[in-house]
């Protein structure tokens, strides 16, 4: 198997196999030996911001001379970004390798009846497996959809976190901040401690009654508020005061809620802090040198972020208001239909004055661009639509004219326009050096 063939093997599980709970998940890795035991590792759950967490919790443990996994979802631009070690994407080769290995089990147990995994079950098989195979020190797992039946949720981690809860894939976790609560909270096992981001209402109630219920110590980051917070376009820093880590921290994700998302990192490093032998000044430095591409990520005057639900449109607006007084910017945009849209527009329109709707490249699920524009049009914003991702960005920077371009609504649209972008960036760099 190469690697074209190995990718077409993982896409090609898309729509097949049916969760049963986390059997098929544990059959899968039995069969390979359970290498998701063989390191130790971090759960990081949420609706947003957990990709955040991990990437500096990753940083952190990097800066102190540890070989470090880290599994995440969606991906950007290439199917191996989604684990990786030390921040190296998996290489092609070891990648073919790994899912040949997986599919050959696969299709023992469908052939025995055992089950059918899931595209996403495969996924999480070989980077457990990847993360053995190199001996990682310590591996970073990000929780795929919810928490109580996610496939990640085999693991019995060191220590936990649960980022920020919102209304998100409200089908699948329920309709209400509580219920979504209880299913990110099924990441806590007994007797291991969590951190846990500061929350309002009732999602901290809910994830605080459980980790009582399983006598799982919680680190409530409300009762640790970042101090002295200073904000600006590139960035932010902070003073913490979580135990053992106090002090003063830099970091280069702009934002408010990445301040709040490495305050979560912070909590959930100090709960390995011994096990990982890590100081502040270390976790200082691997803070200051975490990188999230596709988040309120510059390129020149285009802004690109993959806000794709009403939390995270509310941070990405949060932001462009905190910048310097200029013309309000022009919108790339293309979001998927399950989302809650409206809601999304609502918080996107009194941000720009203009609106490009695409569909990203070959994704269905993604709303009707047109249908997109109308919505926009309904809150005043001027909205039209492109025939794709390169077209769209062409226009929305002549209509932008200097002012920012913001690119937003779904990680896979980001990833277009990154690559649009870093291939005119390589295309510019060659013919200066020419």
């Amino acid at each position: 198997m190469n690697y074209d063939e190995a990718i077409a093997y993982i896409n090609g599980r898309a729509g097949m196999g049916k969760k049963v709970g986390l059997e098929n998940m544990r059959r899968l890795l039995a069969r390979l030996g359970d290498p998701q035991d063989e390191y130790p590792t971090l759960h990081v759950a949420g609706t947003n911001g957990k990709g955040s967490v991990c990437a500096f919790t990753m940083s952190a443990l990097r800066a102190a001379g540890h070989r470090v996994g880290m599994y995440t979802s969606p991906y950007l631009m290439r199917y191996n970004e989604r684990m990786q070690i030390n921040g190296q994407p998996i290489p092609d080769e070891t990648l073919a390798a790994l899912t040949e290995r997986v599919a050959k089990e696969i299709e023992q147990m469908e052939a025995l009846g055992e089950g059918i995994p899931t595209i996403f079950e495969t996924g999480t098989a070989i980077a457990f497996l990847y993360f053995a195979q190199e001996k990682v020190d310590f591996a970073v797992i990000e929780v795929g959809l919810g928490g109580r039946f996610d496939p990640t949720n085999v693991i019995h981690p060191a220590a936990c976190a649960i980022a920020r809860i919102g209304l998100d894939h409200t089908r699948t976790l329920g309709s209400t901040i509580d219920k979504i609560a209880f299913e990110k909270a099924g990441i806590v096992k007994d007797h291991t401690p969590l951190a846990l981001q500061a929350q309002d209402g009732e999602a901290g109630a809910v994830i605080r009654a459980v980790c009582a219920q399983r006598d799982a110590p919680c680190l409530d980051l409300n009762d640790y508020p970042p101090q002295a917070v200073r904000l600006h376009e590139r960035g932010a820093g902070f003073y913490a005061s979580v135990p053992g880590l106090e002090g003063d921290y830099a970091i280069s994700l702009p934002g408010e809620h990445q301040v709040a998302n490495a305050m979560t990192a912070l909590g959930l490093l100090s709960l390995v802090k011994e096990r990982a032998h890590l100081d502040q000044r270390t976790v200082r430095e691997g803070l200051a040198a975490a990188r999230w591409p596709g988040r309120l990520e510059w390129f020149g005057s285009v802004l690109l972020d993959g806000a794709h639900n009403p939390q995270g449109a509310a941070s990405l607006a949060a932001y462009l208001r905190s910048l310097p007084e200029t013309e309000k910017p022009v919108l790339l945009t293309g979001v998927m239909a399950d989302k809650d849209v409206e809601q999304i527009v609502k918080v996107l329109a009194p941000c720009c004055r203009a609106a490009v709707c695409v569909r990203p490249e070959g994704i269905s699920r993604a709303m009707d661009p047109e249908r997109l524009c109308e919505l926009f049009r309904g809150h005043g914003v001027q909205g039209m639509t492109a025939p794709n991702t390169r077209e769209g960005l062409r226009l929305a920077r002549q209509m932008a004219d200097g002012a920012p371009t913001v690119v937003c609504g779904s990680l896979y649209l980001a990833g277009e326009a990154r690559l649009c972008l870093q291939a005119e960036e390589e295309k510019r760099n060659t013919q200066e050096g020419a």
